[in-house]
């Protein structure tokens, strides 16, 4: 009987132990969420599933002879597999594998910067349509005066340090890639190398990085016209920290991974074909 008992108490320990390792994992992973919002990384991968609409559309339109039920079949494999909220889950488990405790502290100092969240409860009112007519007004009357360059270069060197223009460049770059090397495999089972997917889309993303930091910088210079520029130097400090650089580089590479796993995964049904 005491042996049994014994028995019973170690599995129910074993029990208790999974339950909590499951609480705490659970808890990381929400708090990482919140850091993927914090530092606006969340708001760039919410345009994905927008974007793929945008790329089969364009699909739809292009003389390729597509049928209706091959579009939809590529837009739902393209949302399940690389869709906003994928794409969050696995930067999440990523940071959930790579980050010790201490690096989750080193960051939650800088996403804690009061000018950081001031930062990002401007950036909220963008998702009102009246404040991006707004806003848009507002760039006009801005480009008819010659706006200050010195204000302009300070905001540009924000939106360089915040990352999240670069993040949406290879977010769109990635997206146009995935869609070649789709439409080569369904059209000609072919795959196309990483380096010359690259390539093929030099111009693209150079047009992409351009125009995304040039209505960045506006967005700030609208955002912030009430905000003096001591105070957006201030800023510029606060991110200006190994933590942060490290984190949103480990998003960006995450994000990549997603993409690069799933032009493999048709690289490997090709193969599997070929057999």
């Amino acid at each position: 009987m005491m042996r049994l008992i014994g028995v019973v108490s170690i599995v129910m320990l074993t029990m208790g132990s999974g339950v909590l390792w499951a609480d705490q994992n659970a808890q990381t992973r929400e708090q990482w969420e919140r850091y993927i919002e914090s530092a606006g990384v969340s708001v760039v991968l919410d345009q994905a599933n927008d974007l793929i609409e945008q790329e089969i559309r364009n699909l739809e339109n292009a003389p390729l002879g597509f049928t209706a039920t091959q579009l939809e079949e590529m837009r739902d494999q393209l949302r399940l597999r690389l869709g906003s909220e994928r794409l969050k889950q696995d930067i999440v488990a990523r940071l959930q594998r790579d980050y010790s405790p201490q690096q989750m502290q080193e960051l939650n100092r800088v996403l804690e910067s009061k000018s950081l969240q001031a930062l990002q409860q401007l950036q909220l009112q963008l998702t009102d349509a009246d404040v991006r007519q707004a806003m848009r007004s507002y760039r006009i009357k801005v480009q008819e005066h010659s706006p200050n360059e010195t204000r302009l270069q300070l905001l540009s060197s924000l939106d360089q340090q915040l990352q999240q223009s670069a993040l949406e460049t290879e977010l769109k770059v990635e997206l146009r890639k995935q869609l070649l090397a789709t439409v080569s495999h369904l059209k000609t089972s072919e795959t196309f190398p990483e380096d010359l997917l690259e390539r093929q889309l030099e111009d693209y993303r150079a047009t992409v990085e351009g125009e995304i930091s040039e209505n960045a910088v506006f967005a700030y210079l609208y955002l912030l016209k009430r905000t003096p520029s001591s105070r957006v130097r201030d800023l510029l400090v606060s991110l200006d920290d190994p933590a942060f650089e490290a984190f949103m580089a480990l998003c960006l590479d995450a994000m990549q991974d997603s993409f690069r796993e799933a032009r493999e995964q048709i690289n490997e049904n090709v193969q599997l074909a070929g057999n």
